[in-house]
């Protein structure tokens, strides 16, 4: 997640700089890259939450006293101060990001991405360019994304847009009225980002009206009194108790009330120091040396050290080892120590010749040039894969239909079902393959059934909702709901078809490898399905589950380290018993129901590797690739009609 872009040093000594608030500064942007380093805590990510409150609190401070000294706010001296504080750091960390990427990254697609999201990193959109592009910030493929991080300093930016002539105007009209107006536009955002979460989650994340709450908070407590509180010890010190807790324990609501914890946590804070000098112990630790030192820093460590994990990630095959994910915080740390030091301190320091709509002017034309500059050196360094790239073609070996015919967890099912999905055209329907993203990547084994049987099949795929009538699949309640329905009408569609196909992951996610404690209700509504389908269909086909790597088969194929991606036979055994047990007694009770078993064609006596007979198995680290889904489906058959 990201760092904020807020005043530190001399801008906030404008407003009696308080060291106080770096401290707060480095308990965000440390739980940020902690949680990104993969070594806690678990809720890190929520360090974002309390950088917006900062921000919005410090921004609003400076914007209000420049208002009740000089009875104006200097809309370009705002925006040259923003083009000061944050352009040069920026510019520095996405311009040798990119530079890396062009030689350690595949020319084939991967540098493009990575210049698309400089691009718009440098024009203050990625996070409306990451919404349209990823699955999700917590999307797994996200994580080799080297600018996925800079989403909320767009958000920030398109915040600075609006707040200065929201402030302006209220003051203008009815100065008294300021609180109130923002108090109220605050829970609109906040009821706002409640509806999104439920109905769209991932505008609920990216969006700037879902977070504006987050930062109107911050700019609440500026505009109160400031020294109105005799003694903020208490408050400070319960603030960090929350703050604690607020990036230890994740929460699923997110980001409505999920975010309230660090939220009111960060806003208690800053009421103590508004109010007050004496903060008592909590006052002490966030003064120290330490605290103040990694809260200078914060913004260029932010800016640095995604990229180098990202990075890491993307041209290695397994998990980094605990002690270089350190070392890179370690480089990060260092990297940002000099922006701070050579970067960003010159920069903003103000050029008594330079007038401040020069360096707006200035800055929006450097943002231009420099993102037409990425995109246009994109296009030049992307290449068509060679045929004899392996890796290459395992990631595009997946359904051709794949956008177009299956459901993502959050879409609606105001068109269902989706046209132009039959593996034939204008011919009848008898076959269907029903499920998760798993029924979508054995697609190819129903259109191989189709072929041999002269008949078309289609496919009833939605990502995260496994093919069970009423069963909560652990999303979040928009995903939850659309799932059951999607279900429910495609019982609907599968009536007197010849031959259903069943797929999915089979057991719900277990971080430790073992049975999920709601596996027994989990088995009930399986049960309780097929005891639906069996009347409506002359006959089904459930397809067993098959390994998860341990990294995905095209990073490992890249790397030429096949080991880091198998698995022992072993452990996908144990952790597939119960599932698979589950899936043999459901077909022996029912005539009509058979048990096609995949493990071992995917797996030996000793281990479930990437390739086969030259060709990979998956096409990430968990979907079957379609060569590997005709491949068994050849198999299968050959064998059944034996």
């Amino acid at each position: 997640m990201d760092c904020a872009s807020i005043p530190t040093g001399s801008e906030v000594k404008r407003i009696a700089y308080r060291p106080e608030i770096d401290g707060l500064r480095a308990i965000a942007v440390l739980a940020v890259v902690f949680y990104h380093a993969g070594f806690g805590p678990a809720a890190g990510f929520v360090g974002v939450d309390v950088f917006f409150v900062i921000s919005g609190y410090l921004i609003t401070a400076l914007l209000y006293k420049e208002w009740t000294v000089t009875g104006r706010v200097g809309m370009f001296a705002f925006y040259a101060r923003r083009f000061r504080r944050l352009f040069a750091a920026l510019v520095l960390v996405v311009t040798s990001t990119v530079v890396i990427s062009v030689f350690v990254l595949s020319p084939f697609g991967e540098v493009k991405q990575v210049a698309q999201s400089a691009a718009a990193s440098l024009l203050f959109v990625s996070n409306f360019f990451l919404e349209m592009t990823t699955g999700g910030y917590f999307d797994e493929a996200t994580d080799t994304l080297p600018f996925l991080h800079l989403w909320s300093l767009a958000v920030e930016e398109q915040f600075y847009l609006l707040w200065p002539l929201l402030l302006i105007t209220v003051l203008r009209l009815r100065s008294n009225l300021l609180a109130p107006v923002l108090a109220v536009l605050a829970l609109a955002s906040f009821l706002w980002a409640e509806l999104l979460v439920t109905n769209n989650p991932q505008m609920a994340f990216y969006q700037m009206p879902a977070r504006f709450w987050e930062l109107a908070i911050g700019g609440l407590i500026a505009l109160r009194p400031a020294g109105s509180l005799r003694n903020g010890a208490v408050p400070a010190f319960l603030s960090l108790i929350i703050l604690l807790i607020a990036v230890t324990i994740p929460t699923v609501h997110f980001p409505g009330i999920g975010a309230l914890p660090a939220v009111a946590g960060a806003a208690l804070l800053l009421y103590a120091v508004h109010g007050s000098d004496q903060l008592g112990m909590a006052g002490s630790l966030l003064r120290s040396r330490p605290m103040v030192f990694f809260g200078l820093i914060s913004y260029s460590l932010y800016l640095w050290h995604w990229p180098l994990l990202a990075l890491d990630k993307a041209t290695r095959a397994g998990p980094a080892p605990l002690a270089f994910r350190l070392l890179l915080v370690v480089v990060a740390s260092l990297l940002a120590w000099l922006s701070y030091r050579y970067v960003e301190r010159p920069t903003r320091r103000a050029d008594p010749g330079t007038s401040d709509q020069k360096i707006v002017v200035a800055g929006l034309i450097a943002s231009v040039a420099l993102a037409v500059a990425a995109l246009t050196l994109g296009q030049r360094l992307d290449r068509e894969p060679l045929p004899t790239d392996l890796a290459s073609a395992t990631s595009r070996d997946m359904p051709a239909n794949r956008i177009r015919c299956n459901y993502r967890g959050d879409e609606s099912l105001a068109v269902f079902p989706k046209p132009d999905c039959l593996s034939v055209p204008d011919v009848p329907l008898r076959i269907v393959i029903w499920g998760d993203s798993m029924a979508l990547a054995w697609q190819p084994f129903a259109w191989i059934m189709g072929e041999r049987a002269g008949v078309a099949a289609t496919s009833f795929s939605r990502d995260a909702c496994p093919p069970l009538l009423d069963y909560a699949n652990g999303k979040r309640p928009l995903e939850d709901r659309l799932c059951r329905e999607f279900n429910t009408r495609v019982l609907d569609e599968i009536k007197g078809i010849d031959t259903l196909i069943l797929s999915s992951t089979w057991m719900p996610a277990s971080r430790n490898d073992m049975q999920p404690a709601n596996f027994a209700d989990y088995a009930v509504r399986l049960r309780e399905t097929i005891e639906q389908v069996v009347p409506i269909v002359k006959n089904v086909i459930l397809l067993g589950p098959t390994p998860h790597l341990a990294d995905s088969a095209p990073r490992c194929i890249r790397a030429s380290n096949l080991d880091a991606c198998a698995i022992k036979r072993s452990r996908f055994d144990t952790r597939t018993q119960a599932s698979r047990e589950l899936l043999e007694s459901i077909a022996i009770a029912y005539d009509t129901v058979v048990y096609a078993d995949p493990a071992d064609f995917f797996c030996t006596d000793e281990i479930c590797p990437v390739l086969k007979d030259g060709y990979s198995l998956y096409w990430d680290s968990n979907h079957v690739s379609s060569t590997a889904a005709r491949s068994f489906a050849v198999t299968y058959l050959d064998e059944i009609q034996d």
